[in-house]
């Protein structure tokens, strides 16, 4: 018998979860890595270019759309070939067309390269992560899925540091050397090629070969057989109207908040701002802020598996609105001092986080049904153009009316938080973990 090999009932059943480490932290860091290029490092990009906050966020907005239609492309990745090859093409794709951006940046017609390019990763991310979810669950067995929950979502989030943290952290640099902006982000996104294409040749190597090719054409009538069963379970819930206007209100405030506040922390104070280099944002936002944010999630994971949602719903609601008045003091006060910034980034970020968790184990539990991926999708089609709507003329508003006007519509946006979250039908057990479902003896 092998060293990874175990006798459970007099079966030696192979080490499976020590097989698990070899691709899980990788994978998980690849799928978080284009999403905060597109949401949050390409913001601070366009910004160092010279455009506005209206223009940035109307642009950053329709990165949006493919996840929007995530439910769709899922059938292409579900059509053809095997998830293993659909997980590495779309990472050669995205390094390449990270290699695109760092190309053109020089250009004359850098924007329409470059957004061109930002659109083609963010079509592929979406096949990326449909990809991914399936590999994962097809992969993974069902009695570790609760134990690694914890470790994908801190491998997911770690990946703001290699997307946002370091990057504009070395164009910040750059920028103090150099004394020019595009050669320096030219710099950057040839830097984030390079890692996408590096975690491309390790997810070749560690990703298991012995994958069954499952394929279901996609002119089957399979989707429209998806779409009506979810239909009917959905409808058949109780209060099902209420979760689907919690699902589409709920991160509304958030998403106007997010798109705006890096703008905030690194316009000049003549534009109302804190004027943070680039370096500092890359430590208060990308590194202080996204340990907050994951301590916040992990958090209130624990707390929901412990006691259910229904328990500390409303003091994870509080946690995603209230701090939102930190930034209405930051933006009155002009606060300079670097350790306040960062406190006011800890709260807010950690109150984010634990909001967050409460909507995602809600959006799991209103996904359990026959079809729990592709209704996962269609939930999260719903989050995605809850996010587009939200963010799209932002930055006009912000700009018309300043950021301290700004933040205090944001925090009073927060009682739309309060009023979907009041509606919905949570219970004593819903997010509760049930651990003996999870012994081995029921393999």
């Amino acid at each position: 018998m092998q060293e990874n090999q175990k006798i459970i009932n007099g079966i030696p059943i192979a080490g499976q979860w020590q097989d698990y480490w070899r691709w899980l932290p990788s994978l998980y860091m690849t799928r978080g890595l284009p999403y905060v290029i597109l949401m949050m490092t390409s913001m601070v990009f366009f910004n160092r270019m010279g455009m506005s906050n209206g223009a940035i966020t109307l642009t950053t907005s329709w990165f949006f759309v493919p996840l929007i239609f995530r439910p769709l492309l899922g059938r292409i990745v579900i059509g053809y070939k095997s998830k293993r090859f659909w997980i590495l093409l779309t990472e050669f794709i995205m390094a390449l067309c990270l290699a695109g951006i760092a190309h053109t940046v020089t250009f004359s017609h850098w924007f329409t390269w470059s957004v061109t390019f930002l659109m083609i990763i963010a079509v592929s991310a979406s096949l990326h992560d449909v990809a991914i979810e399936r590999f994962y669950k097809k992969e993974s067995k069902r009695r570790y899925r609760s134990a690694f929950f914890d470790s994908r979502a801190v491998f997911y989030l770690l990946s703001a540091l290699a997307g946002l943290a370091i990057p504009i952290t070395i164009a910040g640099n750059l920028e103090v050397i150099n004394r020019t902006v595009r050669p320096s982000w030219a710099m950057v996104f040839w830097s984030l090629a390079t890692l996408m294409f590096g975690l491309m040749v390790l997810q070749t190597v560690l990703l298991p070969k012995k994958e069954v090719d499952v394929r279901l054409p996609i002119w089957s009538g399979l989707t429209r057989k998806w779409w009506s069963d979810v239909k009917s379970s959905v409808v058949i819930q109780p209060g099902y109207v209420a979760s689907l206007c919690f699902l589409f209100c709920f991160l509304i405030p958030e998403g106007m908040f997010f798109r705006v506040s890096p703008l905030f922390l690194i316009d000049p104070g003549s534009n109302g701002g804190i004027a943070l280099s680039p370096q500092e944002l890359g430590l208060v936002q990308g590194t202080v802020g996204t340990f907050a944010f994951i301590a916040g999630c992990s958090i209130g994971t624990m707390l929901i598996r412990r006691d259910g949602l229904k328990r500390w719903l409303w003091v994870f609601v509080m946690g995603i609105t209230l701090p939102k008045a930190l930034f209405i003091y930051l933006s009155y006060y002009f606060v300079s001092t670097l350790s306040i910034i960062n406190i006011c980034v800890i709260i807010e970020q950690f109150g984010c986080g634990m909001g967050l968790t409460a909507y995602v184990i809600w959006l799991v539990h209103c996904t359990k049904n026959e079809h729990p991926t592709f209704t996962y999708s269609l939930a999260t089609a719903i989050t995605s153009f809850s996010m587009l709507i939200s963010g799209w003329f932002i930055g006009l508003l912000q700009e018309n009316i300043g950021y301290r006007h700004f933040f205090l519509l944001v925090f009073l946006l927060g009682i739309v938080c309060f009023i979907s979250a009041y509606f919905i039908p949570v219970t004593e057990e819903t997010g509760r973990q049930r651990l003996q479902q999870y012994k081995p003896d029921a393999v």
